[in-house]
């Protein structure tokens, strides 16, 4: 679990092929040219109804697609496993997160940082 993802105000991010899928819109007329693990890409804004992870929801947030992005990247050159989107810090602010290494669980609740 990623927990800071891209800086800036993207909440979360996508390979094109799954905003495709799902029915993502996106705004292919607003690319932004950035890099990806060191190589130039070119994102496009995108818009989902809703992102959610557990019961943290986000709603009509602004996200980014990256239409090189590859669902899949074999193991050693990456997870190896499907991977459809990530959320970015700007998910994440208005929740406190626990991370329990023992049982393999995380824990997501909306409030102030203790």
């Amino acid at each position: 679990m990623n927990f800071g993802g891209i800086s800036g105000e993207a909440t979360a991010g996508m390979p094109g092929e799954v905003a495709e899928q799902l029915g993502v819109r996106t705004d292919y007329d607003r690319p932004f040219e950035t890099a990806a693990h060191s190589h130039p890409t070119v994102t496009y804004p995108c818009y989902p109804k809703e992102i959610r992870l557990g019961d943290a929801v986000a709603n009509d947030v602004y996200c980014e697609m990256d239409p090189n992005m590859p669902v899949n990247v074999p193991w050693p050159y990456g997870p190896g496993f499907d991977a459809i989107g990530h959320f970015s810090h700007c998910f994440f602010k208005p929740y406190n997160i626990t991370v329990d290494f023992t049982n393999m669980n995380l824990y997501i609740a909306r409030g102030k940082a203790a």
